[in-house]
């Protein structure tokens, strides 16, 4: 082969490595720092910045629309809160629809891609926490009938979470044994012109199924990522704040038997919880004919900042060329915990201490468990996708020489990077506090060394969102007048 031929063949293989590699994406630095400060003014706006308002639908840009959908939200923007989450809504729903009824063409093209450069997909519980905070800013705009709508979907959304990521996966998985098919026709075209040639050449294979399912690739990880196996879950897909809030919301709407259900779900989830037990014991006697009055005040603190991911790497053994390993890259992502932003908040009325929070969904949990179910399948499409590359890194060097091919292990080397993105506003905790109702009207929130002072006008019942998502933020807080 000619010199210009080798660097031709080079050059194609730089290119298709860059597309199948990308580069990790985060969310950019002037976003986390304002989310750090509690500033979500600016995370809004920045957050609006990256979004294509021409597009009818801007489905390259969902991470930024969910970053402007609650930050609006903590800031009592509420229609504009509801703009982005719809948006977010449909987005989601395109990229489900993509990946289900899309062509196999399409998704292997797709599949061939990093995830860190293709579209940011929401992650199950991203589309529960979108309804969940569109039935809030609903709450706040009075508007009960559209927040039963939301709050409906979040449950019907955990219920079918396990399902719905069941059929994903399904697909993805006949794509790729539709591209092991058409690999195995060009390997074999390979194979039958190499036999012919006077020159002695190794015979090419490729099993899939040996590479991806390699027991040697669970260990490694193991070892790199032992948190993994030590995380403590929730059960399927449940959010405990979604469905104990839902609850409240039915109990004020009157709907009990449906109160019921969400609450006892709850309660299960958090025996320890003395505000959720009296939540669900209120409406239990309300079922059982007892005369029940409502007059509380429930304080919902959304705490700290939840998991973050980073990247680590692993060098896993490659079953490629005439039963000879080969150890290629792979990089993954993993989760980093992050910190409270104080221990709990305390409710005061008339100086005198009434409540003190305590844990009601433990975010962490709950987005350790989706990524925890989901991670087999993310370490299965980087290995598919890092046996693609090591093949066409093996054929630049079967073609153009030694040297051609260390250039291509390198460029290989380089480009591979995992996925880091994530909802990074989202908090660590939901913690709760509930007292009844005071007379006066007036509390007071303290929250680290801030003081908030809080009038109950007119309300005979409410709900008070506070945030807080770093030790030196702001906080920032919504009264919901029920």
């Amino acid at each position: 082969m000619k010199k210009n031929n080798y660097l031709k063949l080079l050059t194609i293989f730089i290119i298709n490595s860059f597309l199948l590699s990308g580069c990790a994406g985060i969310a950019p630095s002037p976003i986390n720092a304002d989310i750090k400060s509690g500033n979500f003014k600016e995370v809004a706006l920045a957050a609006d910045k990256e979004k294509d308002f021409k597009s009818k639908l801007d489905e390259s840009n969902q991470l930024p629309t969910l970053y402007a959908g609650n930050s609006y939200l903590y800031i009592k923007q509420y229609k504009k809160s509801l703009q982005r989450l719809d948006e977010a809504e449909k987005i989601i729903k395109f990229h489900n629809e993509e990946i289900l009824f899309g062509k196999s063409g399409d998704l292997i093209a797709q599949l061939l891609l990093n995830d860190a450069v293709i579209d940011y997909h929401a992650s199950m519980t991203d589309s529960i926490m979108v309804n969940t905070y569109k039935a809030i800013d609903y709450m706040a705009l009075g508007e009960m009938g559209n927040a039963r709508i939301e709050f409906n979907r979040a449950i019907d959304r955990q219920r079918r979470a396990k399902e719905t990521y069941a059929k994903m996966v399904r697909k993805v998985k006949k794509a790729i044994k539709e591209k092991e098919k058409q690999e195995k026709k060009e390997i074999a075209k390979i194979n039958k012109k190499a036999s012919k040639s006077k020159t002695s050449q190794p015979e090419l294979f490729m099993d899939v199924g040996k590479n991806t399912k390699n027991p040697e690739i669970k260990n490694m990880i193991s070892k790199k990522y032992p948190a993994l196996n030590t995380y403590a879950i929730y059960p399927n897909f449940i959010n405990p704040f979604t469905n104990y809030l839902a609850g409240i919301f039915f109990i004020t709407q009157k709907d009990y038997k449906k109160a019921a259900t969400l609450l006892r779900e709850t309660h299960k989830m958090l025996p320890k919880n003395k505000t959720v037990k009296s939540d669900y014991k209120f409406v239990k006697d309300i079922l059982n004919g007892k005369k029940r009055q409502l007059h509380n005040v429930w304080i919902v603190y959304s705490n700290g900042l939840a998991p973050k991911r980073e990247e680590f790497k692993i060098d896993i053994p490659m079953y490629l060329i005439s039963n000879k390993v080969l150890y290629t890259g792979i990089a993954l992502p993993k989760m980093k915990l992050q910190n409270l932003a104080t221990q709990n908040l305390s409710v005061f009325s008339k100086n005198k201490l009434m409540k003190t929070t305590q844990l009601l969904s433990d975010m962490d949990k709950v987005i350790l468990t989706e990524f925890k179910y989901k991670y087999d399948d993310i370490v299965y499409r980087a290995v598919f996708g890092a046996l693609i590359k090591t093949y066409m890194q093996y054929e630049v060097k079967r073609r153009g020489g030694d040297l051609y091919g260390l250039a291509a292990g390198f460029i290989q080397k380089a480009l591979t990077k995992a996925d880091t993105r994530s909802w990074t506003n989202l908090p660590k905790e939901y913690q709760l506090a509930k007292i009844k109702m005071p007379t006066s009207k007036q509390i007071r929130l303290k929250v680290g060394a801030e003081n908030i002072n809080i009038d109950l006008k007119n309300a005979k019942n409410a709900i008070i969102f506070v945030r807080k998502t770093t030790p030196s933020a702001k906080v920032n807080y919504n009264i919901i007048k029920l």
